[in-house]
């Protein structure tokens, strides 16, 4: 199978600084041995402004098969809008819960709403089918699977105690039970696609080896290893070396430092996946 991954938008600039570049995140999935190509968008960023640098990239988002929303947060899904304004979008596929409120507490105690801007009506009113994925893992398209409702495998990955959603008027600590990732095959296994992955990066890789009984080749997108004290990135690099990883294409909620430490860990087999990169795979 041959697949192409475009990162329409992300924290960093590219080298030349020729897009635009935000908190946020966003990826162009391509399957192109698949007759027509196979092309799904995941995340749309924070702005609409992904839009704005898949059109300096060349990059049409005519003809898209879905549209995949990796959780709830304003920094994934703030450009879902002007998508669905400019682009005919048939069906998008999100996690249970998807449309609960989500809020963060910050540092002086004061609860912000980080979810998103839009209601299920909102979506539906441009003829979009929702399609709520309630079941762990679902084949979307043939070679494409979305996962959830991830195992809670290790003991160092126990999720940001400040995130809530907001139930019947009541703030309650938020599982994630939305989130999404999506697993792409490969030749020798499997391909992983993550948002930010705040149930846990190795939870999440640990699940759908379990689940599909296949190697994890490589990761792609967000990980939250921001919040991540030496310890668990230490524990993480580690599980990661043990299962073998073959590259790792993170960003986003990574972290600027932990990204040159996991640089340095696995030297040839990183890639920096800032906005514009682009990865082939086979």
């Amino acid at each position: 199978m041959e697949w192409k991954l475009t990162t329409l938008i992300e924290n960093h600039e590219d080298t030349e600084e020729k897009y635009v570049c935000e908190h946020g995140f966003s990826i162009l999935i391509e399957k192109l041995d698949s007759k027509p190509p196979i092309r799904l968008l995941m995340d749309t960023g924070q702005s609409g402004a992904f839009f704005d640098n898949a059109e300096k990239m060349g990059v049409s988002l005519d003809k898209l098969d879905a549209l995949l929303l990796s959780h709830a947060h304003y920094d994934h899904v703030g450009g879902v809008e002007r998508l669905l304004e400019n682009i005919p979008i048939e069906k998008m596929y999100v996690g249970k819960s998807f449309f609960q409120e989500k809020y963060h507490e910050k540092k002086d105690g004061t609860i912000k709403n980080i979810g998103i801007s839009f209601s299920r009506n909102d979506v539906e009113r441009y003829g979009v089918k929702i399609c709520e994925i309630e079941e762990d893992s679902r084949e979307i398209f043939p070679g494409i699977t979305i996962h959830r409702n991830f195992e809670r495998i290790t003991d160092y990955e126990q999720g940001n105690p400040h995130f809530f959603v907001k139930e019947k008027g009541v703030y309650k600590k938020d599982n994630f039970t939305d989130e999404i990732a999506a697993a792409l095959e490969i030749k020798d296994g499997i391909v992983v696609i993550t948002g930010c992955s705040h149930p846990g990066i190795m939870n999440i890789i640990y699940t759908i080896q379990k689940r599909s009984k296949k190697k994890i080749c490589g990761i792609v997108g967000g990980t939250h290893l921001v919040e991540a004290d030496e310890s668990r990135l230490k524990k993480t690099i580690a599980a990661l070396k043990e299962i073998n990883i073959e590259f790792i294409a993170v960003s986003h909620c990574t972290g600027d430092e932990n990204l040159e430490i996991i640089k340095n860990a696995f030297g040839k087999k990183f890639i920096f996946n800032c906005t514009g990169n682009v990865i082939k795979i086979l």
